[in-house]
């Protein structure tokens, strides 16, 4: 609030903003942003490495295919889950799911794999603040090869997963102690219809988990300008997260070298979605340049702008961070 009262009504104001103040519990509270970046959220987004990230995607294209009904989908799961261990996350698992489908006339019945891993709040442990994005790929009907054979998925959607562990990794190796748990979460099945995050999120609706809102990064590494003067993330919102995408935009111009849009039309088709559904604040980023490599099998690490995905990066850890200070 940038209007200067004086006076009594200077006064005025002052008590009833104290009132509000001390009527909320403190994890509810809202930090108007700013232009002057937090010097902790700036020196940890400064440990964010583009090199990491880029090592990352070309770990998880090197598996061959991450397509969700694939022979290898749990060997997928646990090289996402034993990343986070190297990084010191000893906690972290797999949570599995039943699911039947059918896909290009074939019935299918299997396990799939969701990975998470926990960073435990200090102070509200009970309260969520959850990142990810999904692990699986595809490749469109139209590729000469089938995705149960290779499907490398760099842009969609290794880069998601390689934004979320490296997250994970800066605020692990900083000793960082959020208020709030953090959830670092990649899903399965997303590809064949968000089944990954709807597994997910039935679970915490059954147990009524307080979720404070959830990032998700879906496609955040594809950008061919070189000039970062060129960048466009689309951050994406829900009827019950307008104030928290705004909130995010101005963030992101003070921590990172992104441009933001809003565009919506997509917002039903990722992960976050569900999140939503259950009435769960969350946003969706995504790069607003079009990758013409989108299920096909020229996406790959080669086509990538991992500094891009480094930017994004900043923005999911620095709300994070400003979050569980």
């Amino acid at each position: 609030m940038t209007s200067t009262y004086r006076y009594v009504f200077k006064g005025l104001l002052a008590l009833l903003l104290f009132g509000i103040v001390v009527s909320c519990s403190k994890d509810e509270e809202i930090v108007d942003p700013t232009s002057k970046p937090d010097p902790e959220i700036a020196q940890l987004t400064k440990k964010i490495h583009a090199d990491s990230i880029a090592a990352t995607i070309g770990m998880l294209q090197g598996i061959g295919t991450r397509f969700a009904l694939a022979e290898n989908r749990r060997e997928v799961a646990v090289a996402i889950m034993n990343k986070f261990k190297s990084y010191g996350y000893a906690t972290a698992r797999l949570d599995s799911f039943q699911l039947n489908v059918y896909f290009r006339n074939q019935y299918y019945e299997t396990w799939q794999y969701n990975v998470v891993c926990t960073l435990p709040g200090v102070e509200f442990p009970d309260s969520l603040t959850i990142i990810g994005g999904h692990h699986d790929c595809i490749l469109r009907s139209t590729e000469p090869e089938s995705p149960l054979d290779v499907a490398p998925g760099a842009d969609d959607n290794a880069s998601g997963v390689a934004v979320t562990l490296e997250i994970a990794r800066v605020l692990k190796q900083s000793g960082f102690a959020p208020r709030t748990t953090i959830v670092f979460a990649t899903f399965a099945a997303e590809e064949l219809g968000l089944y990954g995050s709807q597994h997910m999120t039935n679970r915490l609706s059954d147990t009524l988990a307080k979720v404070k809102f959830m990032l998700n990064n879906d496609m955040v590494s594809f950008c061919p300008v070189t000039d970062s003067t060129g960048w466009y993330l689309n951050v994406i919102d829900y009827p019950n997260s307008v104030d928290f995408r705004k909130h995010a935009q101005k963030i992101c111009s003070t921590y990172t070298l992104l441009k933001t849009v809003n565009d919506n039309t997509y917002r039903n088709y990722s992960d976050s979605y569900n999140f939503y559904l259950r009435n769960y604040k969350s946003l969706f980023f995504i790069s607003h340049h079009d990758d013409p490599n989108y299920h096909k099998l020229t996406d790959l690490l080669s086509n990538q702008n991992p500094r891009f995905a480094r930017e994004v990066a900043k923005l999911n850890c620095a709300l994070i961070v400003e979050a569980n200070k």
